[in-house]
């Protein structure tokens, strides 16, 4: 049993980041992974549900005044994602400024909404809030900081993975968002671009969804990571003049990849 002071977390300002602070400035840091159906219990959320969900990851029924809520999440996605689902919700739930479309009693949530949400302005900005809720939730930087102080390796990734009980898509993104170095990540699907996420000092990666990977590194089998291996940042669609660039990847099943890419900027 988990006990928060759901007035503590409304009185906050109105940023996700703020919320999720205010539930771990209650919680303590008493290990991870993050136990996110007790917390959303322990916020009045009064039921979780795995449902088959046929359009979305996620939804939540509530009122306007958010006095109690009910989230059910995709019973067909892994365990890790629905944990997002549910700290997405919340997110939502909690975040009192985020309004229903069209008159809806609630929130439905796409996987899109939870990777890379498009839209109008309204909607495009509380599913980005309510995945920056998720991740400083289950993810707090205090917790990945072993991580972030050593030399970017996707090895780290499957730790966060592992730790936090969290996707490696997640772990990845929240890794690359948070280190001191210049590094992103690229996923694929069938060697082909689906998105890349930068950190702050990494420069623009000009490809485009559907692109094919560039050829290098050698991809070992699935769910084997391999060596940083030097790579050309003209065949990556990136431009820093004398900087050089290393690649990881990791296959995964059914024809998905992540590769990290790091870029020493010697000159810097």
């Amino acid at each position: 049993m988990i006990a928060l002071d759901r007035m503590v977390v409304d009185d906050t300002p109105a940023r996700p980041e703020a919320k999720a602070a205010a539930i771990h400035a209650q919680l303590g840091s008493d290990g991870h992974p993050v136990p996110v159906h007790r917390i959303a219990t322990a916020l009045d959320i009064v039921e979780i549900e795995d449902r088959p969900l046929a359009s979305f990851e996620g939804l939540l029924l509530t009122g306007p005044e958010r006095e109690f809520g009910t989230i059910a999440v995709n019973s067909a996605s892994s365990w890790q994602r629905r944990r997002f689902s549910v700290a997405h919700e919340l997110g939502h739930f909690l975040c009192d400024w985020h309004v229903p479309r069209q008159q809806q009693a609630g929130f439905g949530c796409t996987r899109s909404d939870m990777v890379a949400p498009v839209g109008d302005p309204i909607h495009l900005r509380q599913e980005r809030e309510a995945n920056t809720f998720a991740i400083e939730l289950l993810a707090p930087a205090a917790a990945m900081k072993p991580w972030l102080r050593r030399f970017p390796d996707l090895e780290h990734v499957i730790e966060i993975h592992k730790c936090l009980d969290i996707s490696k898509a997640a772990a990845a993104r929240r890794y690359v968002s948070l280190h001191p170095r210049s590094v992103a990540v690229v996923f694929a699907k069938d060697g082909k671009v689906s998105f890349a996420e930068r950190g702050p000092e990494f420069p623009f990666i000009a490809l485009r969804s559907g692109d094919m990977l560039p050829a290098s590194p050698e991809r070992p089998s699935d769910d084997v990571i391999s060596e940083m291996l030097d790579a050309d940042p003209q065949e990556w669609a990136i431009s820093a003049p004398g900087a050089e660039l290393a690649c990881q990847h990791l296959a995964q099943m059914d024809g998905h990849s992540i590769t990290l890419l790091y870029l020493d900027r010697r000159d810097s």
